[in-house]
């Protein structure tokens, strides 16, 4: 966990601007500090993406790669990227919330490496480890590695940012902004202009001190501007704790997560998995959701597991809110894993999400606007933490992707796997990113599943045994038809 990450603040949005030395800063957000707040060693709140490229432009013709060029033209991209130039000034006990600058010492090729992937090594299994290895809180929350060693005249970057800095969907937008829309652009230029040295501490202090005298000024928020937002957070979290209500099955899979890390990929064409949703009457992640609990099915069979009734619970973020916050809303998702048919898993599925986001929009707002002071959101929020890790199994997201190809400089963006984080005592996590015609699917898990083989290819035969019931549907209407 970050160093002096407790910060203290008082009403959340008025904290989010403020001066420090004569300078306009942003102050984190509630939505972004509680990632500070949440990871431990163990479990950083780091989200990783995988892209595998075509290496014949920077591959020399004995076969290895200009890595010191490709270094070269992330580095360009990425010092043209704003998000990643700025880093987080942590702050002390009475200097206000940590707040974002841009970091006067920043050079981007510090945070992009090369490395080649050990002998034997699947390089899956060593990207979700890489993904779990901390970043370093005091500069940008980022890096990068270029990974050679690869078959198929391929090589592979690495991209890990905090999730204090992007939730999925802005990470693959800021990942976006390191490749190119065509083959032939050409590299942006470095700029020149240098950030502001970084605040003393006396002088966060002395800024903080005149920004409380004129709080006390200020008249204070009525009621038509405090009352709802709290109320709404409110009924989210009254909502949650029925979703959680009686305790979650008791299951082989380890609650204790430890440092290692282990995935499994499965890849699905978009378009077949639509005309799927569209036989079915479900959405591209009600059957994410359907093959993984296919999956999980399958895995604790093997394992002696009894899954007669069995549910299990999963959190799927929810997309509903403010756009400028990260996703913080969470569908609470019992999936039938002791339901042996899968058009019947799929159809329970479907209902439990259309009944969870429907409830969603009726209570509105969003569960982390409480009307307190930030140090007591923080206990509120860690606690609830705590309880949903122990009444859950796992995690699913599913992210929206380009639907066209991407280029690093004349290299084609083959495919693009992302790597969702674990949290303590959840030692699942799913992961589904969309690009160009293909979803692909991560399951990243503690090391001691051993077994995630079982796992994945679970998920890959639901998603087989779903488009086959499609095309019997399809086949049947023709029938009545003709």
């Amino acid at each position: 966990m970050a160093p002096h990450a407790h910060g203290l603040g008082l009403c959340p949005m008025r904290e989010r601007c403020s001066t420090v030395a004569g300078v306009a800063v942003t102050r984190l957000r509630v939505d972004e500090l509680m990632y500070a707040w949440f990871a431990d060693r163990d479990t950083p709140m780091q989200i990783g993406l995988l892209g595998l490229f075509d290496a014949q432009p920077f591959q020399h013709p004995d076969g290895t790669i200009e890595v010191a060029r490709v270094r070269g033209e992330l580095a360009a991209r990425a010092a043209n990227v704003a998000a990643l130039r700025r880093r987080v000034v942590w702050t002390r006990l009475g200097e206000g919330r940590p707040f974002w600058v841009d970091d006067p010492r920043f050079d981007p090729l510090d945070h992009i490496d090369g490395t080649v992937l050990p002998t034997g090594a699947e390089v899956a299994d060593w990207a979700a480890n890489r993904s779990a290895r901390l970043l370093d809180h005091d500069r940008p929350l980022w890096r990068a590695e270029i990974v050679t060693g690869l078959p198929e005249h391929r090589f592979a970057v690495l991209l890990v940012l905090s999730h204090i800095l992007a939730d999925g969907l802005a990470a693959v937008t800021l990942a976006g902004t390191l490749f190119d829309q065509r083959p032939d652009a050409a590299a942006p230029t470095i700029p020149t202009s240098a950030a502001l040295p970084l605040p003393s501490h006396a002088r966060q202090l002395r800024d903080r001190a005149r920004s409380a005298v004129g709080t006390l000024r200020w008249p204070r928020p009525t009621a038509t501007r405090r009352h709802p937002t709290g109320l709404s957070a409110l009924r989210q979290f009254r909502a949650a704790g029925r979703d959680f209500a009686g305790p979650e099955p008791a299951t082989s899979l380890p609650r204790r997560i430890g440092p290692g890390r282990r995935m499994g990929i499965v890849h699905q064409s978009l378009p077949q998995l639509q005309r799927t949703g569209h036989e079915l009457g479900a959405t591209v992640n009600d059957l994410l959701l359907a093959a993984v609990t296919g999956g999980l099915r399958q895995l604790l069979s093997a394992r002696g597991d009894n899954a007669a009734g069995l549910v299990l619970r999963a959190s799927v973020p929810a997309a509903i809110g403010r756009a400028d916050h990260q996703v913080m809303n969470m569908l609470v998702v019992g999936l039938p894993v002791g339901e042996p048919d899968p058009r019947r898993r799929l159809a329970s599925i479907h209902r439990a999400t259309t009944q969870s986001k429907t409830r969603l929009r009726a209570t509105g707002g969003n569960v982390i606007d409480l009307p307190l002071p930030t140090p007591v959101v923080r206990r509120v929020m860690c606690w609830a933490r705590r309880v949903g890790s122990r009444h859950m199994t796992l995690a699913v997201t599913d992210v929206p992707g380009p639907r066209t190809p991407l280029w690093l400089a004349g290299a084609r963006l083959l495919s693009a796997v992302p790597i969702a984080p674990l949290s303590t005592g959840v030692s699942l996590s799913v992961a589904a990113l969309s690009y160009t015609d293909e979803l692909t699917v991560s399951i990243n898990a503690d090391g001691a599943i051993t077994d995630l083989d079982v796992l994945t290819d679970g998920v890959a035969d639901t998603f087989a045994a779903l488009h086959s019931l499609a095309c019997g549907d399809t086949v049947d209407r023709a029938q009545r038809t003709s």
